[in-house]
């Protein structure tokens, strides 16, 4: 004998009141939502109606866990990794040479489309299909249903951010590296002055310190007389701050402190921090 949240549901083309409490008993909250689309399905006498469900748009994956479909959440959620698997498949056996680009777009126009398109037009017509080949009534979402909805959204969600930052961290410090490894290559015209004038230079030789060769993401590279010391003056992603390699004459000798001056020093390699 079935659960009362799993009754036996008639599909015939008319919906009659009892199984309307039924189905409203089983599909829960927005159950009036659903019965319209059933009821499409049913006086058209096709099982793909195109409807439209916001919940599936906004995400899908966790839409398909709500709605206890735990197959095809699982399968959404891992569909990039497919896709992307499918993609060096076809790359390595059909793309010719030089089309891997056209490829790759057709791949991300399709999926856009798969996700953003076909899931929420036809996601209303796979649930109710459902209830139409098990001839049963769905049991309602749960708290434990929507406590996984919102961790499947909010895990990958969470583990994306933490991959962009970790990204962004990295590429922000090969930026600074650009930087720190031209001051660390003009200490050596710097302690050459030094050690034949026995003084560092003054304003008047700090142009012939100064790094002309164009940089990518560093606007200027220098010796400062002022500051007695290499000031590098980033570009790009850190626009205008400033870190420098300071010298101090000790014993007729240089020796070099690297430090921040504005720039936060989390982006400084270790031993400048």
């Amino acid at each position: 004998m079935p659960r009362a949240s799993e009754a036996h549901v008639d599909t015939g083309s008319v919906i009659s009141e009892e199984l309307r409490e039924k189905l409203r008993a089983g599909l829960g909250r927005n159950a009036g939502h659903y019965l319209r689309h059933f009821e499409r399905m049913q006086s058209s006498g096709r099982t793909w109606v195109p409807g439209w469900n916001f919940a599936a748009l906004l995400h899908s994956t966790g839409w398909f866990w709500y709605r206890r479909m735990y197959g095809w959440a699982l399968l959404n959620l891992a569909a990039p990794v497919l896709l992307l698997m499918l993609m060096i498949f076809v790359a390595q056996w059909f793309v010719p040479e030089g089309g891997m680009g056209y490829a790759m777009a057709a791949a991300g126009i399709a999926y856009l489309g798969l996700t953003f398109v076909l899931a929420p037009l036809y996601a209303d017509s796979l649930y109710l299909y459902r209830l139409k080949r098990g001839g049963i009534a769905p049991r309602p979402p749960s708290s434990w249903t929507a406590l996984g909805a919102l961790l499947i959204i909010v895990i990958p969600a969470w583990m994306i951010y933490v991959s962009a930052q970790a990204q962004y961290e990295y590429q922000s410090r090969a930026q600074v590296a650009e930087a720190a490894r031209i001051a660390y290559e003009l200490r050596t015209p710097v302690a050459e002055f030094h050690q034949q004038h026995g003084r560092l230079p003054g304003a008047q030789e700090a142009a012939r310190f100064q790094y002309a060769e164009k940089m990518k993401f560093t606007a200027s590279v220098g010796w400062d007389a002022g500051r007695r010391a290499i000031v590098a003056t980033m570009a790009e992603r850190f626009k205008d701050k400033r870190f420098e390699l300071a010298a101090t004459e000790k014993e007729r000798r240089l020796e070099w402190t690297c430090r921040t001056i504005d720039l936060d020093p989390k982006y400084l390699r270790a031993d400048c921090r």
